[in-house]
């Protein structure tokens, strides 16, 4: 990453200036990313996934208020990390229950661990859509983490972390060796093109706050968090536009309308479906 660009994604998640590599500089420019780049899947419900290029990642990043899922997100952060002076290696990780690996479910997470300068490691996370804002020591031990609690413990050849209280995924699961950015094509080619896929199935988008986590899933918007439960059903497009633009930051007029009537009917296919799916008992 060029020193341009680095200043230019700084630029998009509101920083003026390139923090220190040291624990205050990461979390700083952690909270601010994962602040601004919403945790979403439309280029694979648009069809429109490509193969893991960071470039590429980080001028979708750069424009119209975009993000990515997983594998998407977390490759842009490791760039921005390392442009800053962090050392930072990527690992192969499941976001599911906590015996997911022994049950032999496949990897569908990239996790990263940032060093800063004095060699201290932190879980740095912008493809987990539910935060935390702030990056996790990795050491063992429990974490305050706005108004949820991060369990963080050995397990292993690797890492568990949990989140309380659980949304959608109960924790984590990142493996000690360092994976390269080749480790994970086959398993996003997976999760970006089959038909079982949740991210092919179903359109998501969310954000991470300290004290809750803001997601559309189809057409329905939730909060959720500590004493929190909201669910409202968005009426139209017209309702569907301007949840993107003002829950997550994405500009529908850079998406164009063609493609967003194209999310807006899958995602309405997706909420009929399911109440389908409901009804029959499924």
């Amino acid at each position: 990453m060029t020193g341009a660009e680095r200043d230019r994604l700084l630029r998009r998640i509101g920083l003026d200036a390139a923090p220190p590599p040291d624990v205050e500089g990461l979390r700083k420019v952690h909270r601010a990313f994962v602040s601004s780049v919403p945790y979403e899947d439309l280029a694979v419900q648009l069809g429109e996934s490509a193969p893991l290029d960071p470039d590429a990642l980080v001028e979708r990043v750069c424009t119209g208020g975009r993000g990515g899922y997983c594998f998407e997100a977390n490759t842009v952060l490791c760039e921005l990390l390392r442009g800053l002076g962090f050392d930072v290696t990527r690992h192969l990780s499941i976001v599911d229950e906590r015996d997911a690996h022994l049950r032999d479910v496949p990897v569908n997470h990239m996790a990263l661990v940032a060093r800063t300068a004095a060699g201290e490691a932190f879980l740095a996370e912008s493809g987990w859509g539910e935060g935390p804002l702030d990056p996790l020591p990795l050491r063992e031990g429990v974490v305050r983490a706005g108004a949820f609690t991060c369990t963080i413990e050995r397990e292993g050849d690797g890492w568990w972390v949990a989140k309380d209280p659980p949304l959608d995924a109960p924790g984590l699961r990142l493996a000690d060796g360092e994976a390269t950015l080749a480790d994970f094509a086959p398993h996003h080619e997976r999760l970006s093109t089959s038909p079982a896929s949740s991210f092919v199935r179903t359109l998501i988008v969310q954000m991470p706050y300290d004290d809750r986590v803001e997601t559309l899933r189809a057409r329905t918007l939730f909060v959720d968090g500590p004493g929190l439960r909201e669910r409202r059903v968005l009426a139209d497009r017209e309702a569907f536009a301007v949840a993107l633009r003002d829950r997550f930051g994405i500009e529908p007029d850079v998406l164009g309308p063609e493609r967003l009537a194209r999310l807006w009917r899958a995602a309405e296919a997706q909420h009929e479906a399911h109440r389908a799916s409901v009804a029959a008992g499924g």
